[in-house]
């Protein structure tokens, strides 16, 4: 299914499809955490995209299957953090354990390596969340704490690149 895939920079025109995206994948997994989606509206996002495209500390990929979005990846940098990213991945529900992830994850290190300013790139995931886990320990996340959101047990993970160079194919997408 991941040679199906094309990956691309969102852009403003992809306001309205990427919130559909963000609404319908909180309803399939408990991890989609955007506060106040339902609250955003098509031309706000289509700004934010904006904005966030003008910097070279945050992205948003999208996961394409002809011209449904079909998984994202955010790379966002932290406001009491300013050289480190958070890296968020999501993935629709019926195209879970098909390489989607793994895809989104790998091109994000890419961009980390090749084109952000960023020094750190990091991430939260729920404990129980051991498919997620395992493919961020195959892709070079090691383990750098532990706390607890929302009553839930929560890793925090930090990419090793310092070993690992990504192989992406972002580059020849841009």
């Amino acid at each position: 299914m991941a040679d199906d895939i094309s990956i691309k920079l969102a852009t403003s025109e992809d306001a309205g499809a990427v919130l559909q995206f963000l609404r319908v994948t909180a309803t399939e997994s408990d991890a989609v955490l955007v506060p106040h989606l339902n609250e955003i509206s098509e031309k706000t996002e289509a700004k934010n995209i904006d904005l966030i495209n003008q910097f070279d500390d945050c992205v948003i990929l999208l996961a394409m299957l002809g011209e449904e979005i079909v998984g994202m990846v955010t790379v966002m940098v932290l406001d009491h953090q300013p050289t480190t990213g958070e890296l968020g991945v999501v993935v629709r529900k019926k195209y879970w354990r098909n390489g989607i992830g793994r895809l989104l994850v790998d091109e994000a290190e890419y961009w980390f390596n090749t084109y952000s300013s960023l020094e750190n790139l990091v991430l939260t995931v729920f404990e129980d969340n051991i498919p997620a886990i395992n493919l961020y320990q195959q892709l070079h996340f090691v383990t750098i704490g532990k706390t607890v959101e929302q009553g839930r047990n929560v890793l925090q993970m930090q990419y090793d690149n310092h070993n690992h160079p990504s192989n992406g194919w972002f580059a020849h997408r841009l």
